[in-house]
């Protein structure tokens, strides 16, 4: 699964990979599920991407045979022959991935995952047991497929992403002496088998179209005609805060080796002309070169364009590129014209919630600078509490006093921290619980039948969005009997024996009240809640 030229898109895939399966021998966590679903659908993604280029790769294969089908043929040939390879082995592979996810109940429609995605049992059972019949057959296609591929190149030593060989690389002795299939599938959950389905398929496609472009290569089929030119501009952001530097490549799409473009910022040519539906300039003839402007550094065929946005605002800026004709009879000129824009310092801090902090739960919040990664946000906390930034780039606050706070945030702009601003919130407790006894009766006329089934005190936080607990500390249950009028102290949330006899004994026209009751919350601290009153039917 590695050689070849791959993307930076499929190194970063291929990365995320072996960290995923070597995660597995330590702990399959849901993080670790979670990370091969989004790794497989990557994967998944860079296929259609795969497909879709190595179909173009196709399309100009025709297009060669109907114009010079001698030369062509013997190099078509062997690229239907590398696709015909690539479906067989990519079909069956697909059909095992729905073998698994049929064994493990699925896909769950709400999550778009496997079901029971963490069983290490079926993908075990599928290409390890019985044999291993299956995983020495998936291993054998592969390694066939391989063989083929290199064959269909032409070259015994091309290079291909497919080698089924590397599951075992850096393998323990004792593991490889048990076989391809054990070091690939053995108690390796459902989602990660699929995940590792899909990396073949991704090396199968690649493989394909490697093979494919380099025979295209042979016949010049995508030797570059400059028969037009058109100006390119392309810049790192056309957004950028004040201080920062705008940095921008303009460049002929098709440059020569040979000969470096000119490239002249100041203004357009009188006769410039824009090319219908498009934001480029039709070329212009010139027998003497003359244009107006500065002469601009050229590196690599791109000329380089830096200006400091040192006020807010829309910027536009145009120019010319000088080519000179091969037959040296004068030059073609590409007028170009683009633009940027320059925004304020700006800084949002918003809590995810609400807009004030509690104390005694995490407050989420999320911190961001316009037009900076977040990776160089750097956010602190005045006064008493902590603000810690989470591996997703959130940010959880975590508060004790009641008050106001402030959040500073600063960024790193061109390599050195710069301040961005701060923001005040305010700082509360979480709200008084609702008091009830069993977490349903709330007071008014009850059947003594329904606080005899009840174990005790229960406080109800409602209408806050965290997730909040109070536990009752302690209570006074008051209750008429006669003209007399009794009182019990209890600890705990709970009915103690004593009080399930007296709710036992109620009488209609009764009167119980829970009073002086107190509990705890999330911050630690003792505070006292409303009455309940009952007046027994």
């Amino acid at each position: 699964m590695a050689g070849g030229k791959l993307t930076p898109r499929q190194k970063m895939i291929n990365m995320m990979y072996l960290v995923l399966t070597a995660l597995l021998a330590l702990n399959v966590s849901n993080e670790v599920l979670n990370a091969f679903k989004i790794v497989n659908d990557g994967l998944k993604t860079s296929n259609s991407s795969l497909v879709e280029k190595n179909d173009g790769i196709y399309a100009t294969f025709q297009k060669e045979m109907e114009n010079n089908p001698e030369k062509t043929k013997p190099f078509n040939d062997k690229a239907q022959e590398a696709k015909k390879i690539s479906k067989e082995i990519f079909d069956q592979i697909e059909a095992y991935k729905a073998e698994i996810i049929k064994e493990a109940k699925g896909i769950d429609p709400e999550s778009g995952d496997i079901v029971q995605r963490d069983n290490i049992d079926v993908a075990t059972r599928i290409f390890v047991e019985n044999g291993g019949k299956k995983g020495k057959d998936l291993y054998a296609k592969l390694k066939s497929a391989h063989d083929k591929f290199i064959a269909a190149s032409g070259n015994p030593n091309f290079p291909i992403p497919l080698n089924p060989d590397d599951v075992l690389k850096g393998k323990k002795p004792d593991l490889v002496q048990k076989g391809w299939e054990y070091a690939a599938f053995n108690h390796v959950p459902a989602t990660a088998a699929v995940t590792i389905l899909t990396k073949f398929q991704n090396d199968v496609i690649s493989s394909e179209g490697a093979i494919i472009e380099h025979l295209i290569k042979q016949i010049n089929a995508k030797d570059y005609k400059f028969d037009q030119l058109a100006a390119a501009v392309i810049a790192p952001s056309s957004y950028l805060m004040q201080g920062q530097k705008y940095t921008a490549q303009i460049f002929v799409a098709a440059s020569s080796k040979s000969q470096d473009p000119e490239v002249f910022i100041g203004s357009l040519p009188a006769n410039a002309k824009k090319i219908p539906g498009t934001e480029q300039y039709e070329p212009i003839e010139s027998v003497d070169g003359n244009v107006a402007g500065t002469p601009l550094k050229v590196e690599g065929g791109k000329g380089i364009f830096e200006q400091a946005a040192t006020a807010v605002g829309e910027k536009k800026y145009a120019g010319v590129i000088r080519v000179k004709n091969p037959d040296g009879s004068g030059y073609k000129l590409y007028p170009f014209s683009a633009g940027y824009q320059v925004g304020a310092k700006s800084v949002v801090v918003s809590p995810t919630k609400m807009n004030v902090l509690y104390i005694g739960v995490d407050n989420p919040m999320k911190i961001s600078v316009a037009g900076v990664q977040q990776q160089d946000v750097i956010a602190s906390f005045q006064g008493d509490g902590t603000l810690t930034k989470n591996s997703d780039g959130t940010y959880t606050a975590r508060v004790k006093t009641p008050g106001k706070t402030v959040i500073n945030v600063s960024a790193k702009v061109d390599g050195k921290p710069s301040s961005m601003g701060s923001e005040e919130f305010r700082i509360k407790r979480i709200p008084d619980p609702v008091p009830t006894v069993g977490g349903k009766l709330r007071g008014g006329p009850t059947a003594a039948g329904q606080l005899k089934v009840q174990s005790g005190l229960v406080a109800l936080l409602e209408n806050f969005d965290f997730e909040a607990r109070f536990n009752v500390v302690s209570y006074t249950m008051g209750y008429q009997k006669g003209p007399d009028y009794f009182e019990e102290r209890v600890s705990g949330p709970l009915f103690n024996s004593k009080i399930q006899g007296i709710l036992q004994g109620l009488k209609p026209k009764q009167i119980v009240i829970f009073d002086d009751i107190k509990v705890v919350g999330p911050d630690g601290a003792q505070r006292k809640i409303p009455q309940l009153a009952f007046k027994i039917i």
